[in-house]
């Protein structure tokens, strides 16, 4: 996960034209992949796709980071600060994570999976966004991106599977190269070379073979956010 001086990097990224540019086309991303009016966990560096994932009208919203971030800025923080291998939340309370800067930078990623597996709902969801190690964006060490560990298919795969995912759907983002003026070059590469984008995009299902604790209310979900 982010630590502070990273987090603070990231944001000042997220600031400019080229960070701006990358979230928007982040949150086009995943956007079809989170389901509408159910409970969605953020975890990592997600303030720049949250804010613009604009009309999913999510019951409850919950962001995860390592250090203090105030989330919205202009409304009632929703974010908490806490070990993503030992979430604060009962079992099964969420229907969609989210993860963003957070897979690669962790030290035990499949143990994150894990905790995740446990805090979904029996039919819940993980939206991945994680460095493609077969992109240029991963290799450049002054982006967000280029920090932590990138992953290339086969091994991102293999760890959902040993989480007990299974993989829904898989895309990749930010095709074009690290450069304003090469923005355009974005939608021809993600049809020519999809392979070579800078982040894979992957959505996969929770495997339900040990059934957790029903439905959790509401209210437990803000003495949850609370505590």
């Amino acid at each position: 996960m982010p630590h502070a001086e990273t987090i603070e990097d990231f944001t000042d990224w997220y600031a400019t034209p080229p960070g701006r540019e990358a979230a928007r086309l982040l949150s086009t991303a995943v956007r079809p992949l989170l389901g509408k009016g159910g409970r969605l966990l953020a975890v990592g560096q997600t303030a720049p796709v949250l804010t613009r994932l604009h009309g999913l009208r999510h019951e409850r919203v919950a962001m995860i980071v390592e250090t203090p971030v105030r989330w919205p800025a202009t409304a009632a923080s929703r974010s908490a600060v806490a070990d993503p291998e030992r979430l604060p939340f009962a079992d099964a309370l969420f229907d969609d994570a989210l993860l963003v800067h957070a897979l690669e930078l962790c030290e035990r990623p499949r143990a994150v999976l894990r905790e995740l597996w446990r805090v979904l709902s029996p039919a819940g969801r993980v939206v991945l966004v994680v460095p493609n190690r077969a992109g240029i964006w991963a290799r450049v060490e002054a982006l967000p991106f280029g920090r932590g560990h990138p992953y290339g298919r086969g091994a991102l795969t293999r760890l959902l599977d040993d989480a007990m995912f299974e993989v829904e759907s898989w895309s990749t983002a930010l095709s074009a190269p690290p450069v304003t003026r090469l923005r355009w070059l974005e939608r021809p590469l993600a049809r020519l070379a999809p392979h070579l984008g800078g982040v894979h995009v992957v959505a996969a299902r929770k495997i339900d073979g040990l059934r957790p604790a029903g439905k959790v209310s509401a209210a437990r979900f803000e003495e949850a956010m609370a505590s």
